[in-house]
């Protein structure tokens, strides 16, 4: 009897065995499939990231081409090739495409003249105003003295070890300003911020055909009203030259002269928006892009 005991235990720990085995056996089974399936979706998703940043990178240097081939002397919206594109891409879907020229804002890089310190004297009053519009007056001088080339503090600025006296290679840079915050610098709705008036995507001149009426309102000799006029004119014809301006109902003829370096007709800065769709996707690619249209480089790409 012992011996029949000692069998029957023995048989029982090899079908136990067996029966942990096959359960080692189904769940490596399981998890080799739960990984198999991350990889093969890392997989997929990876290549169609790289896909579409390819096709993304071809339209931005067609986008390129297509602005060398630009060479009037004026940049307006009224333009077809500034008008939203559907692309169909064959098997690749289709992109929308939006290429939008800038040169629409007061040009952070070129507030001074060469010296880096003198601030250009038809942006003394545009300044003031800005600053006014975010309701921080008191902030003027001293977000001049944070980005000159000295370190003599201004009437009503402050030099100091934050200082960068440099000028800005990204605006939030001006964040190191104490007084600045993330609301006063890129606005709360329905309140807007500094990024609605000034650019970092401009040259010394502001593309009259492209700025927004409230960054027209604070700019020498114009008005909220004038603003308004010259966005109506321009929904129906460009603006190429000053004398185009004579046209405005109501718009000063005084404040040509003024408005003489300051205001612009073309851009050299270019803000290009694709977003690309493809049935094989979970999702739509989205990149954002600064051409410079000058140098024919990209500037910043964005992947969203």
């Amino acid at each position: 009897m012992s011996g029949y005991r000692g069998r029957g235990a023995s048989g029982g720990f090899i079908l136990v065995s067996v029966l942990l085995l096959c359960v080692m056996l189904v769940a490596s089974a399981t998890a080799y499939a739960w990984f198999a399936r991350v990889q093969a979706k890392t997989v997929i998703y990876e290549k169609s990231a790289l896909q579409a940043r390819s096709t993304a990178f071809l339209l931005t240097k067609e986008a390129l081409r297509g602005l060398k081939l630009d060479t009037n002397k004026f940049d307006s919206l009224l333009e077809f090739w500034f008008q939203p594109m559907i692309i169909p891409l064959g098997d690749y879907g289709l992109a929308n495409v939006v290429l939008r020229p800038l040169d629409d804002k007061v040009p952070l890089r070129h507030l001074f003249l060469r010296d880096g310190t003198t601030l250009r004297n038809e942006l003394k009053d545009v300044w003031e105003k800005i600053w006014i519009e975010l309701g921080e007056r008191t902030l003027p001088a001293k977000a001049l003295d944070y980005i000159d080339r000295d370190t003599i503090p201004r009437l009503g600025g402050r030099e100091g070890t934050e200082n960068i006296n440099r000028n800005l290679f990204d605006i939030s840079e001006l964040l190191g300003i104490p007084e600045i915050t993330p609301e006063i610098l890129y606005g709360e709705y329905p309140k807007l911020g500094l990024v609605d008036y000034c650019t970092m995507w401009s040259d010394s001149r502001i593309n009259i055909n492209t700025a927004e009426p409230h960054v027209l309102a604070i700019l020498n000799g114009l008005n909220v009203n004038l603003a308004e006029e010259i966005v109506k004119f321009r929904e129906h014809r460009e603006i190429t030259a000053l004398d185009d301006l004579k046209g405005i109902p109501g718009f000063p003829l005084r404040a040509i002269p003024t408005l003489m370096n300051l205001i612009g007709f073309t851009s050299s800065y270019y803000n290009l928006k694709i977003e690309l769709m493809d049935e094989s996707w979970s999702s739509a690619k989205y990149f954002d892009i600064v051409l410079h249209k000058p140098t024919g480089r990209i500037l910043r790409w964005e992947e969203m």
